[in-house]
């Protein structure tokens, strides 16, 4: 199960916050560590010049055991603090009871660091003013990182208690801030299936406003799915209702026919209607296969003569029992195009029966491939009635038929072949054929 976006932008901030956090501490403990070493070998110069101080009061005493007095512990730190009092001669005269009893540092003046009994020591030495003693003083680094560790250390105290407080509050605002969010999840779930009008985005964030418009635009094109579905299907059944009635009424003049001459030609007649019919119920599957369709595979080519051959081999028959003579002309033999082959036989096989219903008995239909130099062209030129100006663009309109052509048809063939054309990024033009008689149909593909 996906987390929720709430939970992800829980965990989101809360993760962000603790790193700004342990980020801030690091920062902190390596600030801290600085200002404390500096605080520190301040302290060791000052201390240093205490002891020298009290060493050149001592310096007239003769009494000698007063320099090798070790001092005693007094707070908790004082193992890791040291000091040391050598004369001249490189003798041992005083030092604290953590002192080692070899030199802190060998540097005779100033700050150094050391290495004694695997611990690092931070030193810092001095001569008196007559030059008869040097004072060391010694501090263990492990003090300065327990100090700075301890500052860093304060600073994470409060996260332990603060985080999940801090988590409950960033739950509470995230819910707070993802409310528009909810409140628009309702609306679209109490919905009815119907109900297609635009989401109000007038207060909706910003952040969502994207999604409020692709919703609609979503509800836009269903709606619009809707009516030609609403549309197609209502010219369907009017179309489907004419041939259905005809092949009814023929059906029942056979029956009633008195001598077989009747009955014959009522039975040629119901499977003429039947014929126009089944045609119908083809291309209505055609145009319900093609309508949800937005773009093709890729990566296919067709072979267009190869395709055109084909075409004009099967529509050959049908304009043999006209008496249409047909013609293919192919400038090229290897012309492909990017698409589908089988959708293009369509596009083809309507384009070609189209030509040979509406040729009168006699004439010719001619098929041509050329390139252009917009492409490659396909045309079909028929001898037959043509289409007016007027009528040319709104042919493609699904079930227009053009009044007084002489022949019955739904008016689907060309919606087809302009859809296919769509689909193949491909343009359909209409114009008339040769000598201004028939029509010349062109499909231009990139």
């Amino acid at each position: 199960m996906r987390p929720s976006l709430r939970r992800r932008l829980l965990f989101l901030l809360s993760g962000v916050v603790l790193l700004v956090w342990l980020a801030t501490a690091a920062i902190t403990y390596f600030d801290a560590r600085h200002e404390i070493g500096e605080m520190l070998d301040a302290q060791l110069a000052q201390s240093a010049g205490l002891i020298v101080a009290q060493i050149e009061e001592l310096s007239g005493d003769d009494d000698e055991d007063d320099y090798r007095a070790v001092t005693p512990r007094q707070y908790k730190h004082e193992r890791k603090i040291a000091f040391q009092v050598w004369d001249r001669d490189g003798q041992l005269r005083l030092r604290s009871a953590s002192a080692p009893q070899t030199r802190l540092s060998e540097a005779s003046e100033g700050y150094g660091d050391a290495m004694i009994g695997g611990k690092r020591w931070r030193v810092f030495s001095r001569w008196d003013e007559r030059h008869h003693h040097i004072v060391q003083v010694g501090e263990r680094y492990e003090l300065r990182e327990e100090l700075a560790g301890h500052i860093a250390g304060r600073l994470l105290y409060p996260l332990y208690f603060t985080l999940p407080g801090l988590a409950l509050l960033i739950w509470l605002a995230v819910g707070a801030g993802l409310s528009p969010l909810s409140c628009i999840t309702r609306e679209v779930a109490r919905r009815a299936p119907d109900n297609l009008a635009h989401l109000d985005a007038r207060n909706a964030p910003r952040e969502i406003s994207p999604l409020i418009a692709a919703l609609n635009a979503l509800f836009d094109r269903v709606k619009t799915s809707l009516e030609q579905e609403r549309r197609f299907t209502a010219d369907a059944a009017h179309e489907l209702r004419t041939p259905l009635a005809a092949v009814k009424t023929q059906a029942q003049v056979a029956l009633g026919a008195t001598n077989e001459n009747e009955c014959h030609h009522a039975l040629v007649n119901v499977v003429s209607g039947a014929d126009r019919a089944t045609r119908l119920v083809e291309q209505l599957l055609t145009l319900a296969r093609l309508d949800p369709q937005t773009a093709l595979p890729p990566g296919q080519t067709v072979d267009l003569p190869a395709l055109t051959r084909q075409g004009v081999a099967d529509i050959a028959p049908a304009a043999a029992a006209k008496g249409i003579a047909l013609g293919l002309t192919a400038e090229e033999t290897t012309l492909t195009v990017a698409g589908d082959a089988v959708l293009l036989g369509v596009l083809l096989r309507n384009l070609l029966d189209n030509a040979v219903r509406y040729t009168p008995p006699g004439e010719t239909v001619e098929v041509a491939l050329q390139r252009t130099n917009d492409g490659i062209s396909l045309v079909v030129t028929d001898t037959g009635p043509g289409i007016p100006a007027e009528e040319r663009e709104r042919i493609f309109d699904r079930f227009h038929r053009v009044l007084d052509s002489g022949e019955e048809g739904s008016g689907l063939g060309l919606s087809i072949v302009r859809r296919i054309a769509d689909l193949h990024r491909a343009r359909v033009s209409l114009a008339p054929g040769a000598n201004g008689h028939g029509l010349r149909a062109e499909v231009t593909f990139p």
